[in-house]
């Protein structure tokens, strides 16, 4: 039987990763082409970044529940003690996790500055995923990069769903696993 501090922080761990990789999916599918329904520029680029900026408290405490309990278990078990291939599947792992975190940071910064301009300036939207032609150049910029970046992390996220997926699969199949298991809080 699985401990309950293990299970616990496994349990972050995934509710974080769904946190960040749903919310993200459904903004980029669902949220950005629907802004194009408000027909006032200034007031689709209030609407969408207000609310991507509420949603960014969400996935940064997901993906930081995700980090914090990937590094605390990593820490403890790099891979070697399960087998080569978990191992590997570690790695892989820590560079998703290490991409996934710089390209939130960043799109948090991002997301950050476009919110303070459609709030504060009226800065005007195509869509919740790109600025009117009349937009200011740092504005189409940041655009681009958040754009860009989001379309990047959830790639990572899907990444990183997958090898814990793998991982886990990996491990529960490791007689060696299951041994160091039961020695974990």
């Amino acid at each position: 039987m699985t401990p309950t501090l293990t299970t616990s922080a496994y349990v972050l761990h995934n509710l974080g990763l769904a946190a960040g990789f749903g919310g993200s999916l459904f903004g980029r599918v669902a949220l950005n082409p629907s802004a194009r329904l408000i027909n006032d520029k200034q007031e689709r680029a209030k609407i969408v970044n207000a609310a991507w900026n509420g949603y960014n408290i969400i996935n940064a405490v997901g993906l930081g529940a995700t980090a914090l309990t990937w590094l605390i278990g990593r820490s403890k078990i790099s891979g070697r003690s399960i087998s080569a291939s978990a191992r590997k599947l570690v790695l892989v792992k820590d560079f998703l996790m290490g991409a996934t975190l710089v390209s939130g940071v960043i799109n948090l910064i991002g997301g950050g500055f476009l919110a303070k301009r459609a709030l504060q300036d009226g800065i005007a939207m195509e869509s919740g995923g790109q600025a009117a032609d009349d937009a200011p150049d740092d504005v189409k910029s940041a655009t681009r990069l958040v754009n860009w970046l989001g379309v990047f992390s959830l790639a990572t996220m899907a990444g990183l769903i997958g090898v814990s997926t793998w991982l886990d699969n990996t491990a529960q199949a490791s007689g060696k696993w299951k041994f160091i298991a039961r020695a974990l809080p």
